[in-house]
């Protein structure tokens, strides 16, 4: 069934006829059914497994060869493998510009903050 259990598979459809003229073909009405009953413990279950391993973070490395595995759990571990070769200059640049952008906006907003508290304006750094 997968992680999305209270996915309902089965439904009617009642077929009404439009009393609008402009609606020339039937609506349909699907009756949904309520999910079938859990257990508490399939509900806790369901509950940890959704707060803990929301996906599945390691299905890419299943039917992977060792080396393929090894290459995709140090881009797991360290992002910038993966992210790293497609990087160019000009993406540097635009991150430049909103690094000072962020900058110059935060740092007197912290300053100011920090004066409104009567603290010294380095605490709002």
């Amino acid at each position: 069934m997968g992680v999305n259990s209270n996915r309902v598979d089965n439904f009617e459809t009642i077929k009404i006829q439009s009393e609008i003229p402009m609606f020339q073909s039937p609506l349909e009405i699907h009756k949904v059914r309520l999910p079938p009953q859990r257990t508490t413990l399939q509900k806790l279950r369901h509950r940890l497994s959704e707060i803990f391993f929301p996906d599945d973070p390691f299905h890419g490395f299943k039917n992977q060869t060792w080396v393929m595995k090894l290459l995709l759990a140090l881009q797991y571990l360290f992002p910038i493998f993966q992210w790293g070769p497609e990087y160019s200059f000009r993406l540097f640049r635009s991150d430049i510009v909103s690094g000072l952008t962020i900058a110059s906006l935060a740092i007197p907003q912290g300053i100011s903050y920090a004066k409104l508290a009567n603290l010294p304006p380095i605490i709002g750094l």
